[in-house]
């Protein structure tokens, strides 16, 4: 991704604090205020970073908006990531493949596009000792299943990050199924592209998990909001059970950190972590995308867990 940023320099003779957001809907569930804050702070930028409860028909004014000089970019979450392509003059490659923008940088009169989430799975999956060590890629996943769980924004980040991670088999799994047919169809297209041995992305209706074949060395991703504001599952706890212990549970969710899926993979003694990894990884791409800037990764780890 391309990390140039705004020029800070240039705008500090003005009086108003800089500003970036979180444009969704909804957002009042986010910890991104506060691991961004404590980024800023830390490196004396004179910000502030806010939550932007944005509606679908407020969506294109609040896009626009960015180009005022004071504000330093964006980031974007549910249910905006797609439908926030159109409003922007530049979407980088990655982000365009994915289809799915959560980064907004306006620079030189430009609202630039990114998606750090594929990136930022592959470190936070690194961190968690998920797979092995690789040259090309953050990680390599080879010998891996992969199961993704949704068909979205954030779904259609991880399927194109695992795709070039050379895991054995990837599946997504959808209530919808014809949405989960069309990415697997993008996926398999990308894979002929970059001449990749892995097959096209089966694909299995989450409203009949039934047909789902466990297999050694599992990668099960939820990439659905199910759990977040309900005590509620999106893999019945019979189908978990047939996987073996060795498989690994991510929730993309971190509020609740403990969601009723994590709770079914610890009870069956699989390894599992929410989504907190993923959103420190993800707002650690986004803030050098914004300032130019290392990110303090340890301010932000900090800021995420602090009681």
């Amino acid at each position: 991704m391309d990390a140039e940023a705004p020029v800070i320099k240039q705008l500090q003779n003005r009086h108003s604090r800089f500003r970036l957001g979180l444009i969704g809907d909804p957002v009042a569930h986010s910890l991104s205020p506060r691991m961004q804050q404590a980024a800023l702070d830390a490196l004396g930028i004179d910000a502030v970073y806010e939550l932007w409860q944005t509606p679908a028909d407020e969506l294109a004014a609040c896009v626009a908006r960015l180009l005022d000089p004071l504000y330093l970019g964006a980031n974007v979450t549910i249910p905006h990531k797609q439908a926030v392509l159109p409003l922007l003059d530049i979407v980088d490659p990655l982000a365009a493949r994915i289809g799915a923008v959560n980064t907004i940088v306006p620079r030189d009169g430009y609202l630039h596009g990114y998606n750090t989430d594929a990136p930022g799975l592959l470190h936070a999956l690194q961190e968690l000792g998920v797979g092995k060590p690789s040259e090309s890629t953050t990680i390599s996943l080879t010998g891996y299943t992969a199961i993704i769980l949704g068909a979205g924004g954030a779904a259609r980040a991880a399927a194109f990050a695992l795709a070039s991670t050379g895991v054995e088999r990837l599946i997504i799994v959808n209530r919808h199924l014809e949405r989960a047919q069309h990415l697997a169809a993008e996926v398999g297209d990308f894979l002929t592209a970059q001449r990749q041995e892995l097959s096209v992305p089966q694909v299995f209706s989450l409203s009949d998990p039934e047909f789902l074949i466990p297999h050694p060395l599992s990668l099960i991703i939820n990439a659905t909001p199910v759990g977040m504001h309900e005590d509620l599952s999106p893999l019945p706890g019979e189908v978990l059970a047939r996987f073996g212990n060795e498989t690994f549970v991510f929730d993309m969710i971190y509020n609740p950190a403990e969601t009723k899926l994590l709770c079914q993979a610890r009870t069956l003694g699989m390894r599992a972590s929410n989504g907190l990894p993923m959103l420190l990884h993800q707002g650690a791409l986004a803030f050098t995308l914004w300032t130019g800037q290392p990110a303090p990764l340890e301010v932000m780890r900090t800021a995420l867990t602090a009681e």
